[in-house]
């Protein structure tokens, strides 16, 4: 895997891409017990490629020593199962170039396959970030996946997708290997999925929004409702790559719908995703302030949704 080209990596991150969460103890200390059980817990149901990324591993809650420490437990324990798994670790949300080099240099000396970077500095131009990318990229010769989250304009405030000439300049970059997109929006996906060849495209999204997106060469996507159970990625990629409607319409209006229309749409998906998991008694629920926790009455309807949504995934995987 040292030896791996980027075009072997890039030929590598296909298909669904699993997410790892932090957990916390009641102390609101990391629980790397469970981080370790949910990393061999989504192995065994068929997860080769993970990532550890800013929201959903809260590193909004983390120190820079923390995040540090988490990326390297999780390297360590992705590849301990397995060298050939891929994992995708990430910098802060909010940090400085130099900083962003730190990490890259820290995931790099950890055998990570890749860094995630993400841009949360107000945008002024194409050229500064481009030239934030290009320096991590000269500096490290290391494989990059930009997580393409709106930005805010330096401007006048107000959220803004990112120019699709920005985009187009990131194919000058050899070390950026793929784009996690994040802008929710059709016509912006079908325009990033134009970059590919050249830089693969990680979409994240609910299966109903990026269905549509297969025509477009959509071949891979971060995980969803699969948090609960790699099987369904697993099983809802062989009916995307056979063009089995059928099994891909189960899964999406039987498994997915009933977490995302109904517990997730009320509570959002991160006050969400943590309590799924604690449903299978995997980790707890809680996070660190400013982020709120689900209160026990609102828990008892993950729990609801979560019986319900296991039961279907034994009639399909």
């Amino acid at each position: 895997m040292k030896n791996m080209t980027l075009i072997d990596l890039k030929n590598k991150i296909d298909g669904p891409v699993f997410t790892i969460f932090t957990p916390f103890n009641d102390d609101l200390s990391i629980d790397y017990e469970s981080i370790d059980r949910y990393i061999q817990y989504l192995y065994d149901g068929g997860a080769r490629i993970f990532y550890v990324m800013p929201y959903n591993s809260r590193y909004s809650q983390l120190s820079e020593k923390e995040i540090y420490d988490l990326n390297e437990f999780c390297i360590k324990s992705v590849k301990s199962i397995d060298s050939n798994n891929i994992i995708i670790v990430a910098d802060p949300i909010h940090c400085s170039t130099e900083t962003t080099l730190n990490f890259t240099n820290h995931a790099k000396e950890c055998g990570a396959d890749a860094i995630s970077l993400i841009v949360r500095e107000k945008f002024f131009s194409d050229e500064q970030v481009i030239n934030h990318f290009s320096f991590i990229a000269e500096k490290t010769n290391f494989p990059i996946v930009v997580h393409e989250m709106p930005f805010l304009s330096g401007k006048n405030g107000k959220q803004m997708h990112w120019p699709k000439s920005l985009l187009e300049k990131l194919k000058t970059i050899p070390q950026i290997v793929a784009i996690k997109e994040d802008a929710k929006d059709e016509e912006m996906a079908e325009f990033v999925l134009s970059l590919q060849p050249d830089i693969k495209i990680v979409f994240a999204a609910t299966k109903r929004t990026f269905a549509p997106l297969k025509k477009y060469g959509l071949s891979s996507y971060l995980n969803g409702i699969s948090i609960i159970d790699a099987r369904i990625a697993i099983k809802f990629w062989e009916a995307w790559n056979k063009n089995d409607l059928e099994v891909m319409n189960f899964i999406i209006e039987n498994i997915e719908d009933p977490f995302f229309l109904g517990p997730v749409k009320k509570y959002g998906w991160h006050m969400c995703n943590k309590a799924l998991l604690q449903s299978i008694g995997l980790m707890n629920r809680i996070d660190r302030m400013p982020m709120p926790t689900l209160t026990d009455d609102e828990y008892q309807e993950i729990i609801e949704c979560s019986n319900e949504i296991r039961k279907k995934i034994e009639e399909i995987v």
